[in-house]
């Protein structure tokens, strides 16, 4: 819908807000990504002159291809409305962006925010100006491949700030034979196409506007508090008047923003962000967590009922980790409880070692069931 809005309908706050949205659905594959992301397309595909960006794009294609989606709509109350949009739609983020450019980062930020845009491109003798561009971007992406592509510094910066991560880890399962392929709505698509034609500024409620101050009075509450989302916080209340116009062109074609159109638009963000830590947590599968899970899946499958000694679990994690992080790793799975004592050696004073999960451990270096030091070793139960 955000999408479908265009630059036909606007809140004015300090200045003109359209209600485009940048969306990553971030999940493992096989969640249903690539198959939302199509939906959407086909709905879209049936407005009228409606204007796609091509999948791969360099920074002067993208420009490119934005100043030929130009619009020109005659408003009689209104006067003429000219701007360029695309809607981008893609499987992969990795398709749309082979990697991370800050010139293409730098032009999906300006087009975010709709501020015009000028080009020199002295090879061509060309200039470019385009007066109003923007960009709906509705894309798919896994954990790790985000993490991978946004180098660190990435979030700090702006254009992770314009983003509404969605993340979702659920798998639903169904009968593969049922019949599932479905046509498109009729009623959906008369929907998209009414909102498609609306034009005009929102007015708000005086319920409305008590609500925003009220919120930001409060803090803005529940502020995300994972580290890579410090940024965002800054954009929130922009993504919360974007949706809150998203919410108001979905019951009625009043351009009104109201207390209802508020608490929508917040349940949708704070849902969201719910989730957004899981993203980075999903993501992390390099380095030393990749390992940490190769040797607990190790501990697994190797115990056989008394554990496995020590010797091993350092030799096997020895040829996945630099031998100078090797005790380090085994110590923050100790302290996580995902390596746990299961009994030690009454000869050797060898440890055995079997896999735990979070909370097995008790915060000492005891195993689980072991007296506390000095007592009787013959008591110690495996």
């Amino acid at each position: 819908m955000a999408a479908t809005l265009e630059q036909k309908v606007w809140l004015t706050t300090s200045s003109r807000l359209y209600p485009n949205l940048y969306v990553f659905l971030v999940g493992h594959p096989g969640v249903g990504k690539t198959r939302t992301i199509r939906a959407t397309k086909a709905y879209a595909q049936e407005l009228p002159d409606f204007h796609f960006s091509p999948t791969s794009m360099t920074p002067a294609s993208l420009v490119d291809a934005l100043v030929d989606s130009k619009r020109n709509i005659i408003q009689l109350d209104l006067g003429n409305l000219e701007y360029n949009t695309m809607f981008v739609t893609a499987d992969e983020l990795g398709a749309f962006m082979h990697k991370y450019d800050n010139e293409m980062i730098g032009v999906l930020s300006a087009f975010y925010d709709t501020d015009p845009y000028g080009q020199h491109r002295r090879g061509k003798e060309l200039k470019i100006k385009i007066k109003s561009p923007q960009l709906n971007i509705l894309s798919g992406t896994t954990p790790s491949n985000l993490l991978n592509f946004m180098p660190e510094n990435a979030w700090d910066q702006g254009f992770t700030s314009r983003i509404i991560l969605v993340f979702s880890d659920e798998r639903i399962v169904g009968d593969d034979f049922a019949v599932v392929a479905k046509p498109l709505s009729k009623e959906l698509l008369h929907d998209l196409k009414q909102i498609n034609s609306l034009s005009g500024q929102f007015a708000v409620t005086s319920a409305y506007r008590d609500a925003v101050n009220q919120w930001r009075a409060a803090g803005e509450p529940p502020v995300p508090s994972h580290p890579k989302l410090t940024h965002y916080i800054t954009r929130r209340r922009t993504h919360l008047y974007k949706l809150s116009m998203v919410s108001a062109v979905d019951k009625s074609d009043e351009l009104l923003l109201t207390k209802e159109d508020f608490d929508q638009a917040l349940e949708w963000l704070c849902e969201a962000e719910t989730y957004m830590p899981d993203v980075f947590r999903a993501g992390a599968t390099g380095g030393d967590n990749k390992a940490m899970e190769e040797i607990h899946n190790f501990l697994f499958i190797s115990d056989k009922g008394s554990g496995v000694h020590e010797h091993d679990v350092v030799k096997f994690t020895r040829e996945r980790v630099p031998a100078h992080s090797v005790m380090r790793v085994l110590d923050i799975m100790k302290l996580s409880g995902s390596l746990v004592i299961a009994s030690i050696d009454k000869r050797s004073g060898a440890r055995m070692y079997r896999a735990g999960k979070d909370g097995d451990r008790d915060g000492t270096d005891q195993p689980v069931g072991r007296p506390p030091s000095g007592s009787d070793p013959s008591s110690i139960i495996p």
